[in-house]
């Protein structure tokens, strides 16, 4: 999982940091030239928002690659995996492992609970009662977001295309052995990206480049295992303290990160 400050609300803006040459996008040559298909793409991406708005609970795991600052404001790659599942409207467990140090989230409509396992600091705090009415919370007591909060939500579109000013689908890519769609669209301060397998209408992969921003710092995502409605104990939503974790407060558990 990724859990960082945001530079504005998951309910206003719900967009992820990231950055990435026009190579590796695909779109030099003549991809670049591919000429613009709004309504295709618009098209596409509403039916992957209605695949994931329609499941009540939904599971997904992947691999989280961003850069963060490190000496003298440079920017570094960093690569984690992570689990996440999701229960409509009030739940949500996610947890990280790699390159980052473990981390370990979990709401359930009431508390939002955060554990670090590698520090033995575990620490909660009360949460609103809906997901997303949550997310901008955790944002701002804590600077913690989910890698793809825009899906999250109860109208993931209405997240996604706010400030949208163009959609344009450019040349099919190839994510684990399958042909999928290349979706970007554009406004005056983001570029987001999905890739969409139109076999499932879910996303395989995404990122989000803030073009306002002169560091570009680069974040994606890569989808696997989507799993729409399955059954979800309520234990998943639940972080108990460990024996040994050490109970601390919310914000500082959180800045472990």
């Amino acid at each position: 999982m990724r859990i960082e400050a945001r530079r504005s609300s998951v309910v206003g803006r719900l967009a992820l940091a990231t950055s990435i040459a026009a190579l590796l996008l695909g779109l030099g040559g003549d991809a670049a030239a591919a000429p613009a298909n709004g309504p295709a793409g618009l098209a596409l991406v509403q039916k992957m928002c209605g695949r994931i708005q329609a499941a009540r609970t939904f599971t997904v795991r992947g691999q989280v690659s961003l850069e963060l600052p490190v000496a003298e404001g440079k920017l570094a790659t960093f690569f984690n995996t992570y689990e996440t599942a999701v229960r409509r409207p009030d739940g949500l467990s996610a947890r990280r492992a790699g390159d980052l140090p473990d981390f370990r989230f979990a709401y359930d409509g009431k508390s939002m609970t955060v554990l670090v396992p590698g520090q033995g600091k575990w620490g909660t705090a009360v949460a609103p009662p809906t997901l997303d009415a949550m997310l901008p919370v955790a944002g701002e007591q804590a600077g913690l977001i989910m890698p793809f909060d825009e899906l999250l939500v109860a109208d993931p579109c209405a997240a996604i295309l706010a400030g949208v000013t163009e959609v344009v689908t450019t040349t099919p890519a190839t994510i684990g052995r399958k042909k999928v769609e290349h979706v970007v669209l554009t406004g005056p301060q983001f570029r987001i990206e999905y890739w969409i397998d139109p076999a499932t209408a879910l996303p395989a992969r995404s990122l989000v480049v803030y073009v306002d921003d002169p560091q570009r710092p680069h974040f994606q995502v890569e989808y696997a295992e989507w799993k729409l409605d399955p059954k979800l104990p309520a234990s998943t939503f639940a972080l108990p303290r460990p024996k040994g974790a050490t109970q601390v407060d919310f914000r500082e558990a959180a800045s472990a990160f």
